[in-house]
């Protein structure tokens, strides 16, 4: 692993070629000096053939996208939805769950313009904490605070802001850049536009990158946005998902589609050159981020906890420094049982793109529409994103260590390889092996206390493993770990949303019914009886007079089911449309709930309502940047253990107006910097 990521080190770039976030006035010269750097050669030092450059500049840009999404996701889980003000917390997690969720799908565009000029994956980041030449701040797992939120603000900030932009806002922006400084261990926030101008340049000429350079051999190993798209509504809710992918074989074509991916992933947040969105337009990355700012600025001066008081960086190494190594049992089995998940999330990933397979069978029968061993791949990655989620949900409410106030969170440990075998069989029994191993500790963990999700998830992982010992050992996809009848057509439905339970208009009105409560059930505001019934509420078996298929049909993605998600593929709408024309018959034995609701886990009843102040959370963006140039000559106000033991000093100092010296704090400010040191100093 590390001779892997050394590979994308500062050193192997050109010096200067990531410039640091800089003020407004400096910023448009300096984007121009980097601009004519980048076509002035290669960013690699020493320079590279342009195809291997691409691959270069794409291992780099996979890093980076994988490091923001973790980021990203780690601050969504720390938010705490409660209290008076809960729809607008769960209005900030949503975003920045989003966010997250595009930064996805720019990994796995870019794994596909690796796999279209034929270079190797990479699902690579480093580990935390890290502070790299070429990822935008230090890779931190954090608390949704102001002083994160700076990096996010500033690391996808426009190079130059709009001429039109609102006076108080360029200066608020110009503010958070100070901030985001402090907040990055006093390094500058950089600017990683210069990758994707260089890929643009070196993909937009023939003569640095030949025709017979793009791979046309390689769309079925590819990544589709019909099965990994997602698209909100409202412009201000998020983008759709950029998922590029390139089929067929006119190099023009393929081109012209990877250039379109570069622009898109750069335009969508790492571009740094959009104007505010309107009305009519998708909001970037800054412009979200941005709102949150203020949201969350807004929900502090409420006096809200935003977040849950959860560790920076938190680990379950037992060679980690012990104030970061999370202890108390219950705690670490869930942190180890993340990070198992995890591994089985990315493996699963890196196995599906490199599996030369349909995603369904087209055959006509009753295993139409079946999944195929790559789509059981697809459908592993998904069912891990969910689980992901929900572990982290508990994990920001259990204490780090037996009795502390501090919180673990989910670690997002890689793990010791990333490296897949050469075989196919030997891919399936790594997968095999990860999941026996995620059953023993889920086993372990409910041992010290019963969790329904648990139970589930078990369950789910036994039954999957039959699937994953016939692949071990060479064999198909055997038809019994298939379902079938009526219980194929729900897990179509609940497949086709990813499992994950939504809140648009028709909801997830099939999970947790029989047969008969399904063809019965009228969808509320949405009028649609999942199949045709006559007057004595038996079913017509025609299929063009089914709701059901009329809405997975629909032309508008507005008006089609599933919303928000690419439409059912067409193989798995002919095995419904077949189903239902035999009379929509029930499996048998009969009267069994076809897919079942898979539940949260327990929340954490003892878990403080608002615990004293941390520093990381609460305290760090407190001092400005000029209070620790001020400082410095005698400890660093931005560094915890310095804090930590000048608290006494520091208090008296704020208490008398003598600190800072430009102006006193806050009654309010001081009043929480003194309960963080009545309630231990935590960090």
């Amino acid at each position: 692993m590390r001779a892997l990521l050394r590979r994308v080190e500062p050193r192997l770039f050109a010096q200067r070629a990531f410039p640091p976030v800089q003020p407004q006035k400096a910023a448009a010269s300096a984007r121009r000096a980097s601009r004519a750097a980048v076509a002035s050669g290669s960013l690699h030092d020493p320079a590279l053939e342009p195809r291997d450059e691409v691959v270069f500049l794409l291992t780099a840009a996979a890093e980076i996208e994988h490091a923001l999404m973790v980021q990203y996701l780690y601050a969504a889980y720390s938010v705490r939805v409660s209290g008076p003000h809960s729809d607008e917390l769960a209005r900030v997690r949503d975003l920045l769950v989003q966010i997250a969720r595009e930064e996805m799908g720019h990994l796995v565009t870019v794994q596909n313009l690796l796999h279209l000029v034929g270079g190797p994956l990479n699902l690579g980041r480093d580990r935390a904490p890290y502070g790299s030449g070429i990822y935008p701040f230090r890779f931190t797992l954090e608390p949704l605070t102001l002083a994160s939120l700076a990096k996010y603000v500033t690391a996808e900030s426009p190079a130059e802001l709009p001429e039109d932009m609102d006076p108080q806002d360029v200066d608020l922006v110009e503010a958070i850049r100070l901030d985001a400084v402090a907040a990055n261990g006093g390094e500058e926030v950089r600017h990683v536009g210069p990758v994707f101008d260089r890929l643009t340049e070196l993909l937009e000429d023939p003569a640095a990158v030949a025709d017979a350079d793009l791979r046309t051999d390689t769309a079925r190993l590819q990544a589709d946005p019909t099965d990994w798209g997602y698209a909100p509504l409202r412009g201000v809710d998020g983008s759709p998902l950029v998922v590029g992918s390139f089929p067929g074989t006119d190099p023009a074509a393929l081109r012209a589609g990877a250039l379109a991916a570069v622009h898109a992933i750069a335009e969508q947040g790492e571009g740094f050159d959009l104007p505010p969105a309107d009305a009519r337009s998708d909001e970037s990355h800054f412009e979200r981020f941005l709102d949150l700012y203020r949201r969350v600025a807004a929900l502090r001066q409420l006096g809200d906890p935003v977040s849950w008081p959860v560790a920076v960086n938190p680990t379950t190494s037992t060679t980690a420094d012990p104030a970061v190594r999370i202890t108390e049992a219950r705690a670490r089995g869930w942190a180890q049982l993340f990070d198992l998940r995890y591994r089985m999330l990315l493996g699963q990933l890196q196995h599906f793109l490199r599996l030369d397979q349909e995603v369904y069978r087209e055959d006509e029968g009753p295993r139409q529409g079946d999944r195929t061993a790559r789509g059981l791949l697809l459908l592993g990655a998904f069912d891990e994103m969910r689980h992901l989620g929900k572990i982290a949900g508990k994990l920001v409410q259990m204490p780090m260590h037996p009795g502390a106030v501090v919180h673990a969170g989910p670690p997002f440990e890689l793990p010791y390889t990333l490296a897949l075998p050469d075989d196919e069989r030997s891919r399936w029994r790594a997968h095999l092996d990860a999941s026996r191993a995620a059953v023993r500790v889920a086993t372990a963990v409910r041992r010290l206390a019963e969790d329904p999700f648990l139970a589930a998830l078990v369950a789910v992982d036994v039954e999957a493993q039959t699937a994953l010992a016939a692949l071990a050992a060479g064999d198909d996809v055997p038809e019994e770990s298939l379902p079938t009848g009526f219980a194929k057509a729900v897990a179509i439905l609940e497949e086709a949303v990813h499992g994950f339970r939504v809140r648009a208009r028709h909801g997830s009105f099939w999970a947790g019914r029989t047969r008969d409560e399904f063809v019965a059930t009228l969808v509320p505001p949405v009028d649609l009886t999942p199949v045709a019934l006559d007057q004595t509420g038996a079913v017509v078996p025609d299929p063009a007079e089914a709701q059901l298929l009329q809405r997975l049909d629909a032309a508008p993605p507005r008006d089609r089911m599933p919303r928000l998600r690419p439409a059912v593929p067409p193989a798995r709408r002919a095995y419904l449309a077949g189903w239902i024309g035999a009379g929509a018959p029930d499996d048998d034995p009969p009267g069994r709930v076809g897919v079942r609701v898979e539940p949260d886990p327990q929340d954490e009843p003892t878990a403080p309502v608002v615990g004293p102040p941390g520093f990381a959370v609460d305290i760090a963006s407190l001092f400005r940047p000029s209070d620790r140039a001020a400082m410095a000559f005698v400890f660093d106000l931005g560094r915890f253990e310095d804090v930590r033991d000048n608290a006494d000093a520091i208090l008296t100092r704020l208490e008398d107006g003598s600190m800072p010296c430009d102006a006193p704090w806050q009654a309010e400010r001081i009043a929480l910097f003194r309960r963080w040191v009545d309630g231990g100093r935590l960090p």
